[in-house]
């Protein structure tokens, strides 16, 4: 009966217990590539009414470690609208009724890492819409096909 009530008495702690993952994460590098915009000063610009293809999403260890994406949701405003479970990450969207102003392209999903734990991650790329090709910034160049890189963990 002793040893019923221990272990009744150890139960709550060993519950506490958390376990620490020393494999801890590279950093990466990731890459969008879309098209359909022209890009200045790290954000994305496109014209009303015209449509943006998201052409791709890597991941690329600064360390040189292997590195995977997997179940890549995409999302515009907090809207989920593209849901991907394999490389290749891709997709469309208009921008057909949308009002000028300040977007945001978010992505979600799982970074694999050779000898690391599987980790969930978010990003957040602004896409700025503007009513015609006169209010795109003076100093970006045409619509076209663009990358833009972040660094994450």
């Amino acid at each position: 009966m002793k040893k019923l009530l221990f272990l009744f008495l150890i139960l709550p702690f060993s519950l506490m217990v958390s376990c620490n993952d020393d494999k801890e994460l590279s950093p990466v590098d990731l890459t969008l590539t879309l098209s359909g915009v022209t890009e200045s000063e790290d954000v994305f610009f496109t014209i009303a009414g015209e449509e943006v293809s998201i052409d791709g999403i890597t991941a690329k260890s600064i360390d040189g470690k292997n590195s995977a994406l997997s179940n890549i949701t995409f999302y515009l405003n907090g809207v989920p609208f593209i849901g991907t479970p394999g490389n290749p990450f891709l997709g469309t969207f208009s921008t057909e009724g949308f009002e000028a102003g300040i977007y945001y392209l978010s992505l979600r999903g799982n970074l694999l890492q050779e000898g690391a734990s599987i980790q969930i991650f978010t990003a957040e790329y602004p896409i700025k819409i503007v009513e015609n090709q006169e209010d795109l910034p003076e100093n970006a160049p045409e619509i076209g096909t663009y990358t833009h890189t972040i660094r994450i963990f």
